[in-house]
């Protein structure tokens, strides 16, 4: 669920999925954060054999870009972290640490043979508008940008009128986030007019972790007993 962090929580039945028995429970912890990852590809909807930028290789970053190669995409993946690039290369990501000083556009059309990549999905926090900039630039004509993590987006409209290129800000989990009718009070929306709600997102990726197409192990950097939150919080 997306419940508070506590031992006992009460979450409305629109906001929880149920574990397979055959998932572990820390597991079960990376769903709504896969699923943030995972509105913003369905709002980009890839298709198979396209070329992805992820920008960001923080834990949603790492996260969509499985997703990604999921869908059946080559995944390029820029961070000026050494140990994220290496983290992401281990899951069949082509990355480059951008602190090393190459061109991340060059990089980029020379990864997709000066076509231009299909299109980006941004996960960096920054208050810079250049992770969206990279990627209007690295992209094709009428190719796809979608914000998932937290910039700046101040648009350079030249690049987006000529190339006639679309941005979208992904909001969270999915369809049903921050309606109090949905997640307070448990109406669903008709599967067939909303395919993925937040609560059919956190299903799919409970799927993958199933079917073990979604990797977890080596995004777990510490594990603590509920007594020790204090702890935990802090070591963050």
């Amino acid at each position: 669920s997306n419940g508070y962090h506590a031992e006992f929580v009460n979450v409305p039945k629109n906001l929880c999925a149920l574990l397979p028995k055959n998932i572990l429970l820390e597991y079960g912890t990376f769903v709504p954060l896969a699923s943030i990852g995972l509105q913003g590809i369905r709002l980009a909807n890839p298709e198979l054999g396209e070329t992805f930028l992820v920008s960001g290789l923080g834990l949603i970053g790492q996260l969509t870009c499985q997703l990604l190669i999921n869908n059946g995409c080559n995944v390029l993946g820029i961070d000026p972290d050494f140990e994220r690039c290496e983290l992401a290369k281990s899951y069949g990501v082509e990355t480059l640490n951008i602190s090393e000083g190459i061109d991340p556009l060059s990089w980029c059309m020379k990864k997709t043979n000066n076509i231009g990549i299909d299109g980006a999905i941004i996960t960096a926090a920054t208050n810079s508008s250049e992770p969206i900039d990279l990627a209007a630039e690295a992209c094709r004509k009428r190719g796809r940008i979608v914000l998932v993590g937290v910039t700046g987006t101040y648009l350079k409209r030249d690049t987006f009128y000529k190339k006639e290129l679309s941005f979208q800000v992904s909001c969270s989990y999915g369809p049903g986030r921050y309606d109090k009718n949905y997640e307070e009070e448990g109406n669903d929306y008709p599967l067939c007019y909303v395919r993925w709600t937040e609560k059919r997102n956190f299903e799919a990726i409970l799927y993958c972790l199933k079917k073990k197409q979604l990797k977890v192990d080596k995004l777990i950097s510490g594990k603590f007993d509920i007594k020790d939150a204090k702890f935990a919080y802090e070591s963050l």
